[in-house]
C-alpha cells in the first residue's frame, strides 16, 4: 500500500496511521483453524483448478469467490495454517510470463472513498515476528514491522484503481534515509472519466468488471499491463518497459513473493482517491466487495503495445483542478484539448 502522496505533487510526509491501526492479520492463536476459517480458494492455473487458502477469509461458491470486509489482511497459503514464519507455507505464484485475472464486484453500495481493497506482493516472511506476530514487511518500513520490496498490483475502491511499484534499491537521492521507494515508481491509476460509479465512465464500478494483469519479460526489462474490461469496453494501464525501479522488482518477482490481500480504511486516503473524493477527511462505509474466478495463465505472444491515448469525450467538458471542478483556468487550453492532456496536467476531466 502506498501511503505517501496526499496530493498530486510529491512531498508531504508519509501517513502511517491508517494501515497500522486499521489492518491486521488473521491468527488462530494456537487454537487451530476451523473449516469455516480456512478460507479455501480455487485458482485456475492454465486450465487446472487448484486449491489454496486465505486463512480467516470468507469464501463462497466452494472457494470461487472471496468476500472482503475490513480490517483483515490475508496471505495466500498452501494449507490452512497461520504459521507465517515459514516461507514454505506460502503459495508464491511465479508471475513473470503469466497473466493474473479476477472478476471484481463492488455492488452499487460497495467500498467508498476512504476504503482500500487490495492485493499485492511482498518479500515475506520477515526474520522477526513484528508487532502483529505475522512476520509482515512492506516498503513503508513501519516501526516494529519489516522492510521489503512491495508490488501493489491493485489498491482501490469504487472511485479509483491504482497500481504502484515499490522497489528497495536505496537509490533515492532526494530521500537518502529511504531503503525503499515509499511513494512508488512507476505508478498508474484510473481517472474519473475512466473508472467511477455510473454509466458515463469506461468502467462503471456499480457493475462487475474483469481485472487482468500481464507480467511480460524481455531480457531484464519488465512490462506490466493492467486491463479492466466490462461489456465490450476496455481500459488499459501500462508500466514499463525501461524503468530501472520496475526492473529491480523483476529480480524479486523471480525469487517468489508472498501474495497479500485485504481491505483497510483511513480518513486520509486522498493520496489514492482524492481526484474524485476530494482532499477532506474521508469516511469509509465498510461495505463488502466480492472478488471471484481467480485464474493464472501462461502468456501467449509478445507484450501488448502501449494503449491509445484517451480521446476527449464526445459530450464535451474541460480540464479542472480542485474539488467540484472549482478551478478550470487553463491558459492556452492545452490541458483541455483531451483527457490525456488533462491527466498530464494533473487535472481531472469535468463534464460540460
Amino acid at each position: 500500500m502506498q501511503l505517501g502522496r496526499l496530493g498530486v505533487q510529491a512531498g508531504p510526509a508519509v501517513n502511517k496511521k491508517g494501515f497500522v491501526q486499521n489492518s491486521k492479520p488473521f491468527l488462530d492463536n494456537g487454537k487451530g483453524i476451523t473449516e469455516a476459517q480456512e478460507g479455501k480458494i480455487l485458482i485456475e492455473e492454465d486450465g487446472v483448478v487448484n486449491t489454496y487458502y486465505l486463512p480467516g477469509a470468507t469464501t463462497l461458491d466452494g472457494g470461487k469467490t472471496v468476500v472482503y470486509r475490513p480490517p483483515y489482511r490475508f496471505y495466500l497459503m498452501k494449507s490452512p495454517t497461520t504459521d507465517y514464519s515459514n516461507k514454505d507455507n506460502f503459495y508464491m505464484p511465479m508471475f513473470p510470463g503469466k497473466t493474473f485475472s479476477v472478476d471484481i464486484d463492488f455492488k452499487r453500495d460497495g467500498p467508498s472513498c476512504g476504503c482500500n481493497l487490495n492485493f499485492y506482493l511482498v518479500g515475506m516472511p520477515w526474520p522477526t515476528a513484528g508487532k502483529d506476530n505475522d512476520y509482515y514487511c512492506d516498503a513503508q518500513c513501519f516501526p516494529d514491522m519489516g522492510c521489503c520490496y512491495e508490488f501493489d498490483m491493485n489498491e482501490g475502491n469504487k472511485d479509483v484503481q491504482q497500481i504502484t511499484n515499490h522497489a528497495c534499491t536505496r537509490n533515492y537521492a532526494s530521500h537518502p534515509d529511504w531503503q525503499c521507494n515509499k511513494w512508488g515508481d512507476p505508478e498508474v491509476k484510473t481517472h474519473p472519466s475512466e473508472f467511477a460509479p455510473g454509466s458515463g465512465h469506461t468502467i462503471d464500478s456499480n457493475k462487475p468488471f474483469t481485472f487482468s494483469q500481464r507480467f511480460d519479460v524481455s531480457g531484464k526489462d519488465f512490462t506490466f499491463t493492467t486491463t479492466m474490461s466490462q461489456e465490450g469496453r476496455t481500459l488499459v494501464k501500462r508500466m514499463g518497459p525501461g524503468n530501472s525501479e520496475l526492473n529491480a522488482m523483476l529480480e524479486e518477482l523471480n525469487k517468489g513473493l508472498a501474495f497479500v490481500t485485504g481491505y483497510w480504511y483511513d480518513a486520509n486516503m486522498n493520496w489514492m482517491d482524492g481526484e474524485l473524493c476530494g482532499q477532506g477527511a474521508e469516511h469509509c462505509n465498510m461495505n463488502p466487495a466480492y472478488i471471484s474466478n481467480w485464474r493464472i495463465t501462461t502468456n501467449e505472444g509478445p507484450a501488448p503495445g502501449p494503449p491509445p491515448p484517451n480521446p476527449t469525450p464526445s459530450g464535451g467538458g474541460k480540464c479542472c483542478w480542485g474539488e467540484g471542478c472549482t478551478n478550470c483556468n487553463d491558459a492556452g487550453n492545452w490541458c483541455g484539448r483531451s483527457v490525456e492532456n488533462c491527466h498530464a496536467c494533473t487535472g481531472g476531466w469535468c463534464a460540460a
